[in-house]
């Protein structure tokens, strides 16, 4: 996957979305996987007139590295080292997305910290 050289927040988290739909599944991963898969669901429905929103069902096993990434980059919160780290975090799978995303963090510095106060 080609992507380009930096993306906006939106950009990224619209990246991350349509990866984690690419990747999910309905089957539950072999139980030597399952600490690299999520199960719930992959967004959310569209406000209706009042303004509620409801999970997209079925619910599906998505993996959990970029679950974690489109949260952390969608909600725009601080996020620890010792997190980022986490092999559980991992998006090595999807180099192209990692690249994105090492870039969009090295370019906002603030979102990163050592301290126990990160989300």
């Amino acid at each position: 996957m080609e992507v380009s050289a930096e993306l906006d927040r939106d950009a990224l988290v619209a990246l991350l979305d349509r990866m984690l739909r690419a990747e999910a599944r309905a089957d539950a991963p072999p139980e030597t996987e399952r600490g690299e898969w999520t199960y719930g669901s992959v967004g959310y429905t569209e406000p209706d007139e009042h303004g509620w929103m409801a999970p997209i069902l079925p619910k599906v096993w998505m993996p959990t590295g970029l679950v974690v990434w489109r949260i952390w980059i969608w909600s725009g919160g601080t996020i620890r080292r010792e997190q980022m780290d986490d092999p559980r975090h991992s998006l090595a799978r999807w180099p192209a997305i990692e690249r994105e995303v090492q870039t969009y963090m090295a370019a906002s510095p603030w979102l990163i910290t050592d301290g126990p106060d990160a989300a």
